[in-house]
Formats: structure tokens, sequence, C-alpha cells
């Protein structure tokens, strides 16, 4: 799929547009609250806050946000993980990085554009973006998108786009990408999806 960076930006706005008082305040809360969960564990665990995130960040690729959290707790206290659902991949990365004091991915993830970011928004740099599934989908401005940003030079035009309409928003990024993945998916739930790609078959 050719997007163009306006075409972009203008997808990410109307989806915005399309947001709730709720899913505004929620999306202006997320990241920092996150944050705040890592600025705690680096204090009750004696490491750094870059190195809390980063394990954080390690272990999410596919796995919802409050099961990361508790496997992120596990492995903080030196535990196997007590749930299941993280790739076992990067539960062993997640442990390295924990057992080298590590500060950030380099040598960890080959490329990992998005584990990469959200390392970074954890850690607290807000002017970053993580761009997942759902943030390429609403940038596509299409739930059936499949935009590939697995490398840089992918992942970049996209993450741009989103700080060019949260600079005209006057937002932060982060703030804008937790707000607009809200609203997507109440706009476009799992069931929703499938019965989408099912018509395009």
């Amino acid at each position: 799929m050719s997007l163009t960076h306006n075409r972009m930006v203008a997808n990410i706005l109307d989806v915005y547009d399309t947001s709730t008082r709720d899913e505004r305040l929620r999306g202006a809360q997320w990241y920092p609250l996150a944050h705040n969960i890592v600025l705690e564990w680096a204090d009750t665990f004696e490491r750094s806050i870059a190195n809390v995130a980063c394990i954080v960040a390690a272990i999410s690729p596919q796995v919802e946000w409050t099961r990361n959290l508790i496997i992120a707790d596990d492995i903080l206290r030196g535990y196997p993980p007590s749930i299941s659902s993280a790739i076992q991949r990067n539960l062993r990365i997640a442990e390295a990085i924990r057992d080298a004091n590590a500060t950030s991915l380099d040598g960890y993830f080959f490329v990992g554009c998005k584990v990469r970011s959200f390392a970074a928004n954890l850690a607290g740099n807000f002017d970053v973006v993580t761009v997942d599934t759902h943030a390429a989908q609403i940038a596509a401005g299409d739930p059936r998108a499949n935009l590939r940003v697995g490398t840089w030079k992918q992942y970049e035009p996209v993450a741009s786009a989103y700080v060019m309409a949260a600079r005209e928003l006057r937002v932060e990024p982060s703030t804008l990408q937790a707000t607009t993945w809200l609203t997507w998916k109440r706009m476009y739930p799992p069931e929703q999806k499938r019965v989408i790609r099912r018509k395009d078959r």
C-alpha cells in the first residue's frame, strides 16, 4: 500500500476527531501511568529506568498490557513467568536484559522498531511514537490494511505522520497514538475485523 505523508496525517486526524472525551482522557493518561509503573519498579528493584523499560518492552509483542505487566513483574523478581502468552524468545531476551542490566535494546533485537519505541515511551520520552498493527491501520485509514513497519525505512514515515498530526492538535505524539488506538479498537473490535476480512475473500 502506497500512502502519502499528507494522507496518513489526514487519516490519523480523522480517527482522533471520532474519539470520545473518555478516550482522549485515557489516551492522555496511558503513557504517563505506564511510565509511573516503570519508575516504581526501578525504585523497588534498584534498577535504572531504562533497564526496566527495556524489560517491559521486550515482553510486549503480541501480549496484552495487563499480562505484559504480570510477566515483567515475575521476571524482575527472578521468577519464572506465572502466566503464558509471551513469545518464548522475547522472554529470554527480557531475562538477558535483566541479568546484564542493559539500558538499551541494542544487540537484543535485530531491528525492533516498535519495541524500541515502546521502551522509549515507557522510559518517559513521550515524543516517540509506538507504531503497532493498529497504529499502522489508523495511518492507512483501513482496518484491513497490512501496512508494513518492520524496518526503520517503513516505520519512520508512519511515525512522522503521527508527529505531524500531533503538532496540529498540540498534543504529545504518544498521547495521539494512545488516543487513536483506543478509538480504533472501539470502532473495529476483533470480531468486526474478522467479518470485514471474510467479506474481502
